[in-house]
């Protein structure tokens, strides 16, 4: 059921930055965040910005947008951390949007350590890129929107079932 398609291509241009939650053993204060493509009704491109807390595999922020830059990306982490107890990591690609000067300005603002994934390694990402991945097939390949405005809203729907509805295996979960 997945449907396949070109994403539009970016580069690197810089050195690797330090991934530094890899060898944690509490992953409790660890928080990821990362940027999808979804085509719109319209052709288009259109970016699905998600801030997502990897232990109780729940979304904590996402938004849409049709550009993505580091003011995108942050408003996303900002409308987390309003809700959310905020993390000592946040764990991120090495993406132009996450390595601004606006978006690294944030996290130096509200004392949360940046930690990378390794180039062309999105495993170290594992739980966001799963998300995004079953969105995808659960939502945005199976059906086709009439506009971007249905399109935003059953996202936001599928977000709520996720963190809400949806039964989640992993170990805490199991009952023994």
């Amino acid at each position: 059921m997945t449907k396949k398609y070109r994403k539009p291509v970016t580069e690197v241009l810089y050195a690797q930055r330090p991934n530094l939650v890899k060898r944690l053993d509490d992953q409790s204060g660890v928080w990821s965040a990362d940027v999808t493509y979804i085509r719109a009704p319209s052709g288009q491109y259109i970016y699905l910005g998600t801030v997502y807390d990897p232990e109780n595999r729940k979304v904590l922020a996402h938004k849409l947008s049709s550009i993505r830059d580091g003011r995108f990306v942050s408003d996303i982490l900002v409308e987390a951390l309003k809700r959310h107890q905020k993390p000592a990591y946040l764990h991120t690609d090495m993406g132009s949007e996450y390595t601004s000067s606006v978006f690294e300005n944030l996290l130096a603002t509200n004392h949360i350590r940046h930690s990378y994934s390794k180039k062309g390694h999105p495993y170290d990402n594992a739980r966001i890129e799963a998300f995004h991945s079953i969105l995808k097939r659960e939502l945005i390949y199976p059906n086709q929107f009439k506009s971007k405005f249905e399109l935003v809203t059953r996202i936001s729907r599928y977000i709520h079932r996720y963190n809400h509805e949806r039964i989640h295996t992993y170990e805490s979960n199991l009952v023994m």
